[in-house]
């Protein structure tokens, strides 16, 4: 039940990030928004959830998830009622920020409870699992949330999803043990403090170059890719899409059972080179290979999550949700600054193909960077 519980609130913070991409018409036309009011009411879920992680990992450490979490939930189903009452670009933007710190939180506190209630050599399969259940939420929010809103009209389904937030926050609630966290002024003495500081900084740009990345393309760039440079139709950029989509959530899924089996260390390596190769190839834009290198790339990026578990293993479960929140927020942020530098890039340079061709290279490269500072880290990880 607690894995459950936490996977409901992921799989709804999945969902209600990706909801605007299905009614932006609608309330294009209902509240006469342009395409620049529409793309930052749409970020501001991202800026907020990515500012509030360092927060929401120190009250983690502190207070436990089952207060946390369940506390920030409820927050969470508040914006679900401000954008559905929303009448003006203010008050959707409002309702998107408390939506990004409400169910922002469901990330690190479910890390937390695993950490903390879950046998730490099943830490990242468990955490895996997590994340590819999470990733099936962008998937209810494209045909079902369509038709949901032809029905019923996007605000009364906004309205139903703050009941949905509601009834999982007390999910969450219920079915977390109590406690979980230190007193305050307690000092963490499970791992040593020399060159965490270091580290920590080579997790960042792990998770950075890593997430941002697979971020970048997956959410934005891969479609147009596809559109601009291959003239390809709507129906088989959608079917590469899917294919893309479904290399993530297998690699979300399988990266911590593939960690539990063979280490760590060693996988997390294997698949950040096996990611900045994958971009290397995408770069050559070879039409005939992208059926079976965009689900690879895909795979690999999936790995992107490991991220979470070095962090936790290296800093230590009583300090993880600081961890995870530092280390998640700098993946968050790699994420959308690739997808502004990857867009500017493409502009700048006359031909789309040189464009993406050069994106594709210059991502890869910051990838094999991320590996080299990891290097070092992976011998104190283990293998």
């Amino acid at each position: 039940m607690l894995f459950a519980s936490f996977a409901a609130g992921y799989f709804l913070s999945y969902f209600l990030r990706s909801a605007n991409a299905v009614i932006a018409p609608v309330l294009q036309a209902e509240l006469a928004l342009g395409p620049a009011d529409l793309g930052f009411m749409t970020g501001t879920f991202f800026a907020a959830y990515a500012a509030s992680q360092l927060p929401v990992g120190l009250a983690l450490d502190r207070l436990g998830p089952r207060l946390v979490a369940g506390g920030l939930m409820a927050l969470g189903a508040l914006g679900c009622v401000v954008f559905a009452v929303a009448t003006d670009l203010a008050t959707l933007t409002l309702g998107r920020v408390l939506l990004g710190v409400g169910l922002g939180s469901v990330l690190l506190a479910g890390l937390k409870a695993f950490s903390l209630w879950w046998p730490p050599q099943r830490f990242a399969t468990v955490s895996g699992v997590f994340f590819a259940t999470g990733s099936l939420g962008a998937l209810a929010a494209a045909t079902p949330l369509a038709l949901l809103e032809t029905a019923v009209g996007w605000r009364s389904a906004f309205w139903l999803f703050a009941l949905v937030v509601l009834a999982v926050t007390l999910l969450v609630f219920t079915a977390t043990p109590r406690g979980g966290g230190r007193p305050a002024g307690a000092v963490p003495r499970e791992t040593p403090e020399a060159g965490l500081g270091t580290d920590l900084a080579r997790l960042m740009l792990f998770g950075a170059c890593f997430t941002g990345p697979i971020l970048a393309f997956q959410t934005l760039w891969a479609g147009p890719m596809l559109f601009d440079v291959f003239g390809y139709d709507a129906v088989r950029t959608g079917n590469l899409l899917l294919l893309l989509s479904l290399g993530v959530t297998l690699g979300y899924a399988s990266s911590g059972a593939l960690a539990d089996r063979f280490g760590l260390a060693r996988v997390s390596i294997a698949a950040l080179g096996a990611f900045a190769l994958a971009q290397a190839a995408l770069a050559l834009l070879h039409e005939p290979s992208l059926p079976w290198l965009l689900p690879l790339f895909g795979f690999a990026g999936g790995h992107c999550i490991l991220a979470l578990p070095n962090a936790r293993r290296r800093m230590g479960t009583a300090r993880s949700g600081r961890a995870t929140g530092t280390v998640n927020a700098a993946s968050i942020a790699g994420a959308f600054a690739l997808q502004w530098a990857v867009g500017a890039l493409v502009a700048t340079l006359s031909e789309p193909a040189a464009g993406y061709r050069a994106a594709l290279f210059a991502t890869s490269g910051l990838s094999l960077l991320a590996l080299l500072a990891y290097l070092p880290l992976a011998r104190r990880i283990g293998a």
